[in-house]
Formats: C-alpha cells, structure tokens, sequence
C-alpha cells in the first residue's frame, strides 16, 4: 500500500489547465507576461462555465487562446464508452494519456444528481470482492483527471451534478494531494462554490490520512467501507486494509469528534461471510464506539480540539449493500429477507440504518462492479 508522494510529479510536456490551483494558474499567466485577471477568466471557464478548449474561451485576445493551447494540455482524458441503465444511471469509460481505464457513474434522482467518481485507475488494495480490486494499480489520478470525469460526464448526460462520491475506482486517501486540490477548486468562491457536505469521501480505513482529512476540510462527509466486523476476515477479503478495527474505530470517532461532517458505515452483506446475527452485534458495538478506549491517543488527541458546529449523533449511521455479483470472484449476495433481518437488528439497538439498492448493475456500474474492461476494448 503506497500513498503517492508529495513531492512534485514527473515532468509532462504540457502542464495540465485542470490540475493548476487559482494561485498556481496566476503563477503560470505571469510567466507569460499577462495580467493575473486573465488567470481568474480561465479558471472561471474551466470550473464554472465546464469550457475547456482555448478557441471557445471568447473574452480571451486571440493570441493568449493560441498561447493556451500550444502550452497546456486541456484534455487529459478521452471518452470512450456510455452505457446506459434501465434505471437512468449512466457509466462513463474514460482513458487517460497513458491509456489507463477511469470509470465514473452518473446518478440521477429527483433530489438533484450524483457522481460516483473514481481517484485512481485501478486499485491497491485487492479487496477480493470488487472488480477494480482485482485490476491492481494502474496509476494515480491528478485533480484534473479527477475533475474532468464530472466535466465530461455533465456536457454528455446534460446534466447537472450536485454531489460527488468518492466511491468509484481506487482508494481516494492514497491520493490526497489531488483530492485536496479538487475539494478546493469544488468548494471554493472562485470554483463552484459548492458546500463541502456535497463531497463523500469513502475509504477503506487509512487511518492517518483520515486524520489528515478531518483537520483540513471541515465538512467532508466520510463513509468507512467496513464490510467485516473481525479481523480475520477483514484481513482475508481486504488484504491491504491493514489497520487493525479498534484504530479504524478511533479514526472514525476523531473524524466525527473534530469535522463536523457527516460519518457513515459501509457495509456490504456477502451471504455465509459477514451476515450472521453476531456480525450486527458486533456491528452495533462499532457504530456506538463500544469498547474504545478513552486514553487512546487519537481520542485524547479528538478532545482537545474544538467541537464543530454540528456533530453527528451517535450511534454512526450504516448503509447495508447487497453484494453484488462480479466475473473474478465466487461470492453470493444476502438474500433479500436476510437483508432486512439483518437491517432489523441494528434498529432494534437504535443504530440509524439504510438498504442501499445499488443503481447500474446491468451495465456493470453498480459497487464493487467497475472493472476497467469497457474502457480496454
């Protein structure tokens, strides 16, 4: 499990328009002997206006639209599959410069629309039941490859996205470098200006950066994909989801404790695997922080911050999720009737729970289903 690093990234030909902060694109048009109010133009076009071809940037002279495209790359990504589902969702392939597959989900609904958005191509961590586990690591996502997946998707559906989740490809908090820099081109007065409570971010559990997270965007909801209760079995399905439950348990109560936004558990229900009547006891415990130790450093550490405005009740909300069926492995989801027992449970403790029901599953785009095998053909 490697976090990309901090340090600069490989030279590129071109700079990336989409990858560049307000202040490192001011930085840029100073190189080029233009005034910082052309810098605040582009931007606005890129991340407000969804334009990013040089030629349609009309408020531009002439000569700086040819300086832009000669300089910049203003496309790292390229398009190149939609299928629609019978339920209104719509998946995205797209490939980057290197030819790396990136898969993105568009969910309609009458309460505005969602993207599930992907941070890597490909996946390290190798959990046994999700497809893009099975495909490895591919490559990290830069902010602009990020970004332009919501881009792309919102000129092709026609629709406009309100929220985003982190619940597409790859692990996000591997690559918080480039989550940062979208979080604050998405939220920030010159971007969109999007509240940070329409961004999710779900994580298998890596526990400094969610630290990292909490202290640095107040607001962020987090969803912890938990799916097992021991730690033998989270360790034998989630090889690479090394930190042990109790420090993922003190992870979450510090993010909830300090952040202020909303805190989730994931939970998807494999039949004979993770849905007997002990693992919702075992679940309940969880989601109320039973058993945490009050002099656990990062609780000490939680209490000594400042409470956020709004603080998530207690116990933590779940989401249950019907496994759902992939080619490179053998599981089978819960039964329907399982499921709700198994939801009853969790209420009958006072644990807030919701049945997620997957959106996309007959074009593959449902969780755990997104495989990069459109985007190779």
């Amino acid at each position: 499990m490697v976090e990309q690093p901090l340090t600069e990234e490989a030279p590129q030909q071109k700079h990336r328009l989409l990858d560049l902060s307000m202040e490192r694109l001011a930085e840029e048009f100073t190189a080029l002997g233009e005034p910082a109010f052309r810098a605040k133009q582009v931007f606005d076009w890129l991340h407000v206006k969804n334009v990013h071809e040089p030629a349609q940037m009309t408020n531009l002279p002439a000569a700086l639209r040819e300086k832009l495209a000669e300089k910049f790359d203003h496309a790292p990504l390229r398009q190149v599959v939609r299928l629609d589902s019978r339920d209104g969702s719509i998946k995205y392939a797209f490939l980057t410069r290197g030819n790396d597959p990136i898969e993105s989900v568009v969910m309609p609904s009458k309460y505005g629309c969602t993207l599930c958005i992907s941070s890597q191509s490909g996946c390290p961590m190798a959990c046994k039941f999700c497809e893009t586990g099975h495909m490895g690591l591919r490559s990290w996502l830069s902010a602009g490859e990020i970004l332009q997946q919501l881009y792309l998707a919102e000129q092709d559906s026609g629709q406009t996205v309100d929220r985003i989740v982190f619940m597409g490809m790859g692990e996000p908090l591997l690559n918080l470098r480039a989550l940062r820099r979208v979080v604050e081109i998405l939220c920030g007065e010159q971007g969109r200006n999007w509240s940070p409570r329409r961004i999710t971010v779900s994580t298998v559990g890596i526990v400094q950066p969610m630290l990292k997270l909490a202290d640095t965007f107040p607001r962020v909801n987090l969803a912890l994909s938990l799916h097992f209760t021991t730690e033998a079995k989270r360790r034998e399905q989630m090889p690479e989801a090394t930190h042990d439950i109790m420090e993922l348990m003190a992870a979450l109560y510090y993010y909830r404790r300090v952040n202020g936004g909303k805190v989730s558990i994931e939970y998807t229900l494999i039949s004979g695997s993770n849905d007997s009547d002990d693992d919702a006891r075992r679940l309940v415990d969880f989601a109320r922080f039973k058993g945490l130790p009050q002099d656990h450093p990062v609780v000490l550490d939680a209490e000594m911050q400042e409470k956020p405005a709004r603080m998530q009740p207690l116990p933590v909300h779940v989401n249950l999720i019907s496994y759902n069926p992939i080619p490179s492995a053998g599981f089978r989801g819960t039964s329907e009737d399982r499921i709700d027992h198994f939801a009853q449970l969790l209420a009958s403790k006072g644990v807030p729970v919701t049945v997620r029901r997957s959106r996309g599953q007959d074009v593959g785009a449902a969780c755990g289903q997104l495989g990069g095998k459109f985007a190779e053909k």
